[in-house]
């Protein structure tokens, strides 16, 4: 015995509706001798080979069933009226037209071979044995069978399709989710890289700049300032880490895009580099409350990120400015964090003097801050306001 080959090719559409075609013409033709048998006595020579010839053509016309429906329905219907070997084709050109034309033509259809069957019986009374009420009776529930199953799997097919459909609209949904998420994380691997890098790297481009443009340093100064770059350099490889871990967190954390390792124990320290660094920076710090659970670490965090940004922008634009830091309560369940840069005229550089190098910048850390800001619920402004630069933030503090 052999096995059907599990790798040989799937046949064509069209192949498979070829093998249907002929399948289903076979049996119509097979259901139209069984019905002429019982009457093949009863006809005349002329009227058995038109009755052959109407079963014929009206078996040929299958064929043409899926494209014309209606057509052929009609013509096998009106053919099974007075043609018994045309029985078989009006049986599926019926159930062809009830899995595809519209419900009020296929009552019209189906109304007209119920005419058939009540017509049928008066040509060919007695037929199989059978009275004229058992083969009406059993005629039209027959016929009422197959508009039935055509309907079912009508329905069968529509509920497949809208199935297909819903399935392509969540496919592309889906596409469309993850090219969201996708340009989510591009923009939390930018944010977490500005905040954490951009303020270390301003200090080193400081100290560098001033161990490149000072030729009056002693060796000692020399040898401070380096001690910073390297501290400093440390200190950013550090941060680089923690990004990076914090990318590889398991996705959908909660709080590791708010609450970096960084909180308001460790603003002055902030202030203390920008001080090494050359900045004339104020702190004042008064915050009240504990600020304790998820969302208190975060606003802590964020603070932290105000001062940082704030600071690093002063160095960038203002690099001879005097800042001032405040970080106090403003009622029992918030906190206001301000940065603010006094604008000052930059000197003139002596004659012979280099000049000072402009750090570049991105242009997007004010923007990340808002959106972090804003996710706790708080709010976030920057902007001059006379001879000064102002980032003022509003955080929820103990909620």
């Amino acid at each position: 015995m052999t096995l059907p080959d599990p790798f040989a090719p799937a046949p064509s559409p069209a192949g498979r509706r070829r093998a249907m075609d002929a399948a289903v013409i076979v049996c119509a033709i097979g259901f139209g001798l069984f019905m002429l048998a019982p009457t093949a006595s009863a006809h005349s020579r002329p009227a058995l080979i038109a009755d052959v010839v109407l079963g014929a053509a009206a078996c040929a016309a299958l064929v043409c069933r899926r494209r014309r429906p209606v057509a052929v329905a009609a013509f096998a219907v009106a053919a099974s009226a007075v043609s018994a070997c045309a029985a078989g084709a009006s049986l599926v050109a019926l159930f062809s037209a009830a899995v595809r034309v519209r419900p009020a033509i296929l009552a019209a259809l189906t109304a007209a071979e119920l005419v058939a069957v009540f017509c049928f019986p008066l040509l060919y009374p007695g037929a199989g044995g059978f009275g004229y009420a058992a083969q009406v009776t059993i005629g039209g529930l027959l016929n009422l069978a197959v508009v039935g199953w055509g309907l079912m799997v009508r329905a069968q097919r529509a509920h497949l399709a809208a199935v297909e459909a819903r399935a392509r609209d969540l496919e592309a949904g889906q596409e469309i989710l993850a090219a969201t998420v996708r340009d989510q994380e591009r923009r939390r691997i930018a944010g977490e890289m500005h905040d954490a890098l951009a303020h270390r790297l301003s200090l080193l481009s400081v100290h560098a700049g001033a161990l490149e443009l000072r030729t009056d340093l002693g060796p000692a100064q020399i040898a401070e300032m380096a001690g910073v770059i390297r501290q400093t350099s440390h200190d950013a490889l550090e941060d680089l880490h923690e990004v990076i871990g914090l990318l590889r967190e398991t996705p959908g954390a909660d709080d590791s895009l708010l609450t970096p390792g960084r909180g308001l124990g460790d603003v002055a320290g902030l202030v203390d580099q920008a001080r090494r660094a050359g900045a004339q920076v104020a702190l004042d710090s008064r915050v009240t409350g504990s600020g304790a659970g998820p969302r208190g670490r975060a606003a802590a965090a964020t603070a932290y990120r105000i001062v940082q940004e704030g600071l690093t922008n002063a160095r960038k634009h203002a690099p001879d400015s005097p800042v001032e830091v405040t970080v106090c309560s403003d009622g029992p369940e918030t906190i206001m964090v301000t940065v603010t840069t006094t604008l000052t005229a930059a000197p003139r550089p002596g004659p012979g003097a280099a000049p000072a190098l402009a750090i570049p910048g991105a242009g997007s850390g004010l923007q990340g801050l808002a959106e972090r800001v804003s996710l706790l619920g708080g709010t976030l402004t920057a902007g001059p306001v006379g001879d000064r630069f102002v980032v003022a933030g509003r955080l929820p503090w103990t909620r």
